[in-house]
């Protein structure tokens, strides 16, 4: 089906519902107003019709209230007159006042006399079952002992409805008057009393007595007969309860209005539904849905065709339509340029795939070498230290000082690899100090020979001797290593490295030629160490992403991609960069730019010697006994008292039990029972504290900060030179070496 017939059956589905749910409101609200007329017309008859009867009751116990308060009744009551039954109740009389029946009765409730009106000329007497059921109605009130109490009920007896009132017989003039007896009068409500009461109605009325009173309303409507519904009135007695109904009966001219009227309000919200549908079908065609068919029509021929072609929907007018028909084309236009950028992007995922096999590696390497390196770097530490006094015991012409001294060497640069582990998981700061970059090329020289580079040849060329830097040995070690193995990687292991060292100055907004790295470096003296190697070079769609993590050219199993991002890092935080270039046949070309420092006041600085102090306490708590041991006894060749603390609880009673002034304390972090921040912590709340150094050997970036900020005057990472050790404990002390002299 088009979408514009789907439209038109859409409208007149929706107008139809509209239309249909308008016409069932109407009928609803047209029948539930009648509804409720009808319901209050029931009620307002209803209460009319007991009105009516209650007057007809009202006028009997005036009648009784009068005879029971005349001294003619008291009179007799008390046997003074007894002519007063027969000068008051004949046939006569009852029947003008409508009794039927009337019993005396005196202050104890005993019957004195009984009048029954048998017929229209006759009396009796009043049947004793029937004097014993209206003196007991009589007696609750004459044996109350108010004289205004009176007796006003309905009851059914033998099929007949009677209304039976009663009063106290009393003398009016007493101030306190007493009652001396009771009158009771009854009067029939028979069918000519229903039929008088039917004429003051106006309305159609009978009497019910089977199964009297509804349990809610005392008037209800209910179905008669499709000209009539009943209206039952309740009649109710002395103690609440229904003992008749009047049924009166009410015409149905309301509802058959509400009929009529409820059909012609369906009829014309129908039919203003049904213009209303046909309107909206034709402009609705008109205006619109002729314009999205072709527009729709022009999409299905160009998405059954080739995208890719220059085919375009038509837009004309200048309506919203007509914007959405531009739009689409433009959409169109986006879609055939993003079709080349989507093919692309599917092959970056699958390489991005292998990238993120290669990063959880990674990660998983940095998570092992984290959960390693406190143990790793206490058992470098210790080895540091035994080593170092080997060395201070040994002459140096002995055979074996320099294997020592070797020995030291390999521990840095053991310690420098356990950094660059450490810092895939976490930044590590830089140990920067002086160094000299000819010196950096020998050692690395040394560490490539055992193989790294295969059988690949390295050519130094040195052009300057000002090569003095401020940098992380370690770091750097590790960037030039990276650039020789990927230099012999380009030349399958053959061939032939050239490392050029050279010096230059950067003029401001010169730039070195080929090098646009250096654009940003400011101006000043730098050295710069260049690698070059003999391979087939760099392919220039590749230059401007060597240094992005995990992009690599080597095949898979070859390399990760992460080695010149590494290095791109490393210089960076050292302030230097470094550049790329690959001249087409000449192989590629890295090279390193470094800030240059001033290699006389390091030689100044290295040559000083440390300035003898007086012998001072110091608390050196470590869990590692090896490390306990060997850094005791190096501190104390350097003139420290040592006490050695083997965890954190074992510190505090020494610091707290002891007479000992201490100048410092030197802990590691992480200890049982107490752990290096909560010794810190506790010494801190003392008078007086001395300062804590801190030396550990699994220490991040943020942590070190914190440590600093917080507890700890230094913190050292293991494991640590011994004269970097000496000289920051005793900077940390100089303060109170001041105060006590």
């Amino acid at each position: 089906m088009k979408l514009q017939h789907k439209a038109w059956v859409l409208i007149l589905l929706v107008v139809a519902l509209c239309a249909g749910g308008a016409m069932l409101g109407a009928r609803y609200i047209v029948t539930e107003s009648f509804e409720r007329l009808e319901a209050d017309r029931a009620a307002t008859e209803g209460e009319r019709a007991r009105r009516v009867l209650d007057q007809q009751v009202q006028a009997l116990s005036a009648t009784a209230r009068d005879y029971a308060f005349w001294v003619d009744a008291v009179a007799y009551v008390l046997g003074q007159k007894p002519e007063f039954m027969d000068d008051n109740f004949d046939t006569e009389n009852l029947g003008y006042l409508g009794i039927s029946e009337v019993l005396v009765l005196d202050a104890k409730g005993n019957t004195l006399s009984t009048v029954a009106r048998v017929g229209d000329e006759e009396l009796g007497e009043v049947a004793e079952d029937r004097v014993g059921a209206l003196r007991d109605l009589m007696m609750p009130v004459l044996a109350g002992g108010d004289v205004k109490a009176f007796l006003k009920t309905l009851r059914v007896v033998d099929g007949q409805l009677e209304v039976v009132v009663g009063a106290a017989v009393h003398r009016p003039d007493e101030k306190n008057p007493v009652a001396v007896g009771a009158i009771v009068m009854v009067r029939r409500f028979d069918e000519a009393a229903v039929e008088s009461l039917a004429n003051v109605l106006m309305m159609p009325t009978r009497l019910s007595l089977l199964e009297p009173g509804h349990r809610g309303p005392l008037a209800h409507l209910e179905p008669g007969n499709a000209d009539h519904d009943d209206l039952h009135a309740v009649l109710i007695d002395q103690q609440g309860q229904p003992v008749a109904e009047l049924v009166i009966e009410l015409d149905r001219r309301l509802q058959q209005q509400a009929e009529t009227l409820a059909w012609a309000a369906m009829m014309l919200t129908g039919l203003a539904g049904l213009l209303a549908s046909v309107l909206l079908v034709v402009l609705l065609d008109r205006m619109l849905l002729r314009r999205v068919q072709d527009l729709h029509d022009d999409l299905k021929a160009i998405t059954e065709g080739d995208l890719t072609g220059s085919v375009s929907v038509r837009s004309l007018g200048k309506g919203e339509l007509s914007h959405l028909a531009r739009g689409i084309n433009k959409l169109l236009d986006r879609v055939r340029r993003d079709a080349v950028a989507q093919r692309e992007a599917h092959a970056q995922q699958e390489a991005l795939q292998m990238q993120l096999l290669q990063s959880q590696k990674i990660e998983a390497l940095g998570r092992f070498t984290s959960g390693i390196a406190h143990d790793f770097n206490n058992s470098l530490a210790a080895i540091t230290g035994w080593t170092k006094m080997a060395v201070e015991d040994l002459d140096p012409t002995h055979p074996s000082h320099e294997a020592l001294q070797h020995t030291l060497k390999a521990t840095r640069y053991a310690d420098g690899l356990m950094r660059q582990l450490l810092a895939y998981s976490r930044q590590s700061p830089p140990r920067m100090e002086r160094m000299r970059l000819g010196k950096l090329i020998e050692d690395v020289r040394t560490l490539v020979a055992s193989g790294l580079i295969r059988r690949s040849q390295v050519e130094v060329r040195q052009l300057t001797e000002d090569d003095w830097v401020q940098a992380d040995p370690t770091q750097m070690q590790q960037v030039l290593v990276n650039l020789l193995m990927n230099a012999s990687d380009a030349m399958e292991g053959e061939g032939t490295i050239h490392l050029t060292l050279d010096a230059f100055d950067l003029q401001p907004g010169t730039p070195i030629a080929n090098q646009p790295e250096t654009a940003g470096l400011p101006a000043g003296r730098y050295v710069c160490l260049s690698v070059r190697d003999e391979g087939p070079g760099i392919a220039a769609e590749h230059l401007h992403r060597v240094f992005d993590p995990f992009f690599t050219t080597k095949t898979v199993g070859r390399g990760t991609g992460l080695g010149l991002s590494v290095a791109h890092g490393i210089m960076a935080r050292h302030g230097g960069v470094i550049g790329i270039a690959s001249p087409p046949g000449e192989g590629a070309c890295l090279t390193l730019y470094l800030p240059a420092v001033d290699g006389q006041q390091e030689v100044a600085s290295a040559s000083a010697a440390p300035t003898p102090h007086s012998a001072r306490h110091l608390l050196f708590v470590d869990d590692d006994q090896l490390v306990r041991h060997a850094w005791s006894r190096l501190l104390e060749r350097q003139g420290w008292q040592v006490t050695r603390a083997r965890d954190g609880e074992e510190g505090w009673k020494l610091f707290s039990q002891s007479l000992t002034r201490w100048d410092v304390v030197l802990t590691d972090l992480t200890m049982p029972h107490l752990d290096g921040r909560g010794l810190a912590s506790r010494i801190r709340s003392t008078d007086k504290p001395p300062p804590i150094v801190l030396m550990s050997g699994n220490i991040g970036t943020d942590e070190r900060i914190e440590l600093l900020r917080t507890d700890f005057a230094a913190v050292l990472h293991k494991p640590v030179d011994a004269t970097e050790l000496d000289r920051v404990l005793r900077e940390v002390t100089k303060d109170r070496s001041v105060a006590t002299d």
